[in-house]
């Protein structure tokens, strides 16, 4: 009697069920395995990005397994070579619960330390899952289960919406309810529970008679080429300038808020669900009205993006912008779907172009570039692939094109040089260069490659000459960021990314004043060190991050310094082009990597700890958890302080100290310092937000502070933050 699982088709939702789940697990481990590697790193935007690459080529290592299954095995083979593949899981399980490198990059480079680490312990269980959406809609096709085995692209909804409800899952539910190693634990199963599934799908596909190759595509999709006729070129670009973008835009953002799940995933969730768009059957945004749109966006934050980079002015417009690009990018490769007898080769292509734009984006670019150059190069991308207008470019509009170009150029050189600040005809001038600007760009739309050529100049040239006329003097770029020094009028300033991170002012005299800036004379940290000052016996002083060193300019003969930075490039910098560490603590014992791991390894004894870490204006998550806070109590003296820089544009991080200070019966206060306006120069005092906690009462009463120090605010505004789960939404600025 034939067995009946071979005489009954499965029901089509099964499938939509095995790709479903298949991609809610390639979108939930993400965010998962990121989460549990980025203490070592630091806390580091780079560190997603260089995960994101690997997740693009475990991916298109899933879908080449998956079209070496359909196209180059008989079905017995398929189900075997499976079976290998699951067993493989099985022996890795829990995903991501090793660490083939050691726990810290240590003298490795921390990207090939990450996709080592990445490699070792996802890879074969992230290949396995990411194999079956092009696997399962293959085996669809050969089931000859009617209209869905015809146009079997009908799953590729299913997966999508597998995929964004993973990311939405993980901040809102699985993160606060599930700690990493039992979500760990609880991905693996899943993704071993999906091995029944598949064998009864497979049996299906042994009985189809099959593709239907001849089959209709949907309606709401032109008719594709033969399969021989794929443009593969035009495919890949498709793919690889949104997944650059994408990549790009969860930088921009991460750099100045804080590198967190949230804020990966919702660029990540956008991005997935363009192709869900795309993909359907009908779409709300036509591809020719995104075609007409887009340019003229492109124009628009072309003349802004040299005026700002911070998130606070044009985070949201960025945002659009890359919606949009991979609308209209998703959209002409839904158009470009060949019959379902090439869709493993399809999916193959688009999983290609996207690790294209991921290894530019994050393994190329931070080698190549000494800045973020590779975001406005993306977006002037995406005009190149936009269709070219219908009229002509004639050589007189080029000549008037060029000219003008070069007028937008040199007046947004001197608005960045000289500063919008309140003058009216500035802002007046700016609007005027945004009209010339649209009207260059308008009538370069006739030929794709000029726009986007004109674009790039418009993105690089005005911040590269203002630059230069500013008395930039160093710029270099390590995996955790940009690094800008510059001097003028007698003070050299240390920015990183976005932000002041420390200056020196030469005196007239020729003496260097390093205690400038948040720890200027005035500032919370200059009074918490006199208080200290006041102690008879030396102290232990404990710094993570150095910047330009001001903090040592506290210290008194006798005192042992101790300083721990993450990045060697900040050691160097600091050493090379500032006065404080050479002048103020030439003894200081420097130690390179992330601070919470190397307090924890050395058990010092600090008097006080300063927490002055930051990435562009993003305090490192990991330094202000629970488990964070265990570790730097262990090595505080009975009367030690924790002093925390909390200074931020976007998220107040108060509320997080004070939950922390009351689950662990911590004392503490805080002090909002605003500088004094007209000051000379600028830098020498910052505004600037300073918290201090200790063990008991008695220790802060010691200090004798002020009382413009006053205690921590309510604790019960945010959840207590973990390794496990830290959310930013209650402590976002309203903007």
């Amino acid at each position: 009697m034939p067995d009946p699982l071979v005489r009954v088709a499965p029901p089509v939702w099964l499938y939509g069920l095995a790709v479903f789940a298949a991609a809610w697990l390639v979108f939930w481990i993400q965010p998962l395995a990121v989460r549990g590697v980025l203490p070592a790193l630091g806390g580091a935007p780079a560190v997603w990005n260089t995960a994101m690459v690997f997740f693009q080529a475990a991916l298109l290592a899933g879908y080449a397994f998956a079209h070496f299954l359909v196209r180059r095995l008989p079905h017995t083979g398929q189900l075997a070579l499976l079976c290998v593949l699951w067993t493989g899981v099985a022996v890795t399980a829990p995903a991501g619960g090793l660490r083939p490198l050691g726990e810290a990059p240590g003298a490795l480079p921390p990207v090939l330390w990450l996709l080592g680490t990445m490699a070792g312990t996802l890879g074969v269980a992230f290949v396995a899952a990411s194999s079956l959406t092009p696997l399962v809609q293959a085996w669809l096709a050969r089931s000859g289960s009617g209209r869905a085995s015809a146009d079997p692209y009908v799953l590729y909804a299913a997966s999508n919406a597998g995929s964004v409800g993973a990311l939405l899952a993980y901040p809102l539910l699985l993160e606060p309810a599930i700690g990493l190693e039992n979500q760990a634990w609880l991905w693996s199963a899943v993704l071993l529970g999906l091995g029944p599934v598949l064998i009864v799908l497979w049996l299906a596909s042994t009985r189809g008679d099959g593709y239907a190759a001849d089959a209709a595509p949907a309606r709401s999709l032109p008719a594709a080429p033969a399969p021989a006729a794929l443009p593969a070129l035009r495919i890949l670009a498709l793919a690889a300038v949104p997944s650059a973008l994408l990549l790009a835009v969860t930088r921009y953002i991460t750099t100045d808020i804080a590198s967190v799940p949230l804020l990966w995933i919702l660029p990540l969730a956008l991005y997935l669900g363009t192709f869900i768009h795309a993909f359907a059957r009908r779409q709300l945004i036509s591809h020719a009205l995104l075609a007409r749109v887009l340019p003229l966006l492109l124009i628009c934050i072309a003349v802004a993006y040299p005026l700002s980079r911070t998130v606070f002015a044009f985070g949201l417009a960025h945002l659009l912008i890359f919606v949009l690009a991979a609308l209209y990018c998703h959209g002409a490769l839904a158009r470009l779907r060949p019959p379902p007898a090439d869709l493993t080769r399809y999916y193959l292509l688009i999983s290609t172009g996207g690790l294209v734009g991921g290894l530019l984006v994050a393994l190329v670019a931070p080698l190549v570039f000494v800045d973020v150059y590779e975001h406005p190069i993306a977006l002037a991308l995406v005009a190149a692939l936009v269709p070219a207008a219908s009229s002509h470019l004639r050589r007189g509009r080029l000549i008037v094109a060029a000219v003008a170009l070069v007028v937008v150029v040199a007046g947004l050189s001197f608005v960045l040089t000289e500063g919008l600040g309140r003058e009216n005809w500035l802002w007046m001038g700016a609007l005027a260069l945004v009209a010339l600007c649209a009207l260059v760009l308008g009538i370069l739309r006739a030929r794709p490659a000029l726009l986007a050529g004109a674009l790039l100049i418009l993105f690089l040239a005005p911040a590269t000459i203002s630059g230069s006329s500013n008395g930039d003097i160093v710029r270099e770029r390590s995996f955790f960021g940009v690094y800008r020094i510059g001097e003028s009028d007698g003070v050299r300033t240390f920015i990183h990314g976005t932000t002041l991170h420390g200056a020196e002012w030469r005196r007239p005299d020729g003496s260097i004043e390093s205690r400038t800036t948040y720890y200027g004379i005035g500032t919370p940290y200059h009074e918490l060190f006199a208080a200290l000052a006041r102690r008879s016996s030396p102290n232990a002083i404990g710094m993570v991050g150095l910047g330009t060193g001001s903090l040592a300019c506290y210290a008194r003969p006798g005192d042992e310094v101790r300083i721990y930075e993450i990045d060697p490039v900040v050691v160097r910098l600091a050493r090379e082009h500032f006065a404080a560490l050479r002048t103020c603590a030439p003894d200081a014992n420097i130690a390179v990597g992330d601070a919470r791991l190397l307090l924890d390894r050395a058990r010092a004894r600090l008097d006080v700890l300063a927490l002055d870490a930051f990435t562009s204006d993003a305090i490192p998550i990991h330094l202000l958890t629970l488990e964070a806070f265990r570790i730097y109590l262990r090595t505080l003296a009975p009367d030690g302080v924790i002093a925390v820089h909390i200074s931020n544009r976007h998220l107040d991080l108060e509320p997080v100290l004070a939950a922390l200070a009351e689950r662990m019966g911590l004392s503490g206060r805080i002090k909002r310092y605003r500088a004094p306006e007209g000051v000379t120069p600028p830098e020498l005092v910052k505004s600037s937000d300073v918290a201090v906690l200790a063990r008991h009462e008695d220790a802060l009463r010691a200090l004798e502070l002020d009382p413009g120090w006053v205690a921590l605010g309510p604790s019960d505004l945010v959840q207590v933050w973990t390794d496990d789960y830290a959310s930013i939404v209650p402590v976002l600025r309203h903007w």
